[in-house]
Order: structure tokens, then C-alpha cells, then sequence
């Protein structure tokens, strides 16, 4: 993304933000979870 990172370097954090917010709406405009799992199984520490 160069657009955040030329934002972040003027230190234009209004745009920074906005290109932060435009990019997580297209991810979940296309359906995508980006902190499902991909089992329904608990992850599980191993004992002992």
C-alpha cells in the first residue's frame, strides 16, 4: 500500500486512517474473516 505508507511519511494521519478504514472495508466487502479460524476446533496447549 503506498498510499499509507507516503501518508505515514508527511505524517498526514487523517489519510493514513482513512486508507486503513478503505482497505478493511474492501476486505470484508469480499466476504473475507480475517481473524476466523479455519477449523472449529479450539487450538489446544499441549499438556505436560
Amino acid at each position: 500500500m503506498r498510499l499509507l505508507r507516503l501518508a505515514v511519511e508527511t505524517q498526514r494521519w487523517d489519510l493514513a486512517a482513512h486508507t486503513i478504514v478503505l482497505a478493511t472495508a474492501r476486505l470484508l466487502r469480499n466476504g473475507d474473516k480475517p481473524n476466523a479460524r479455519k477449523s472449529k476446533e479450539k487450538k489446544r496447549r499441549p499438556t505436560g
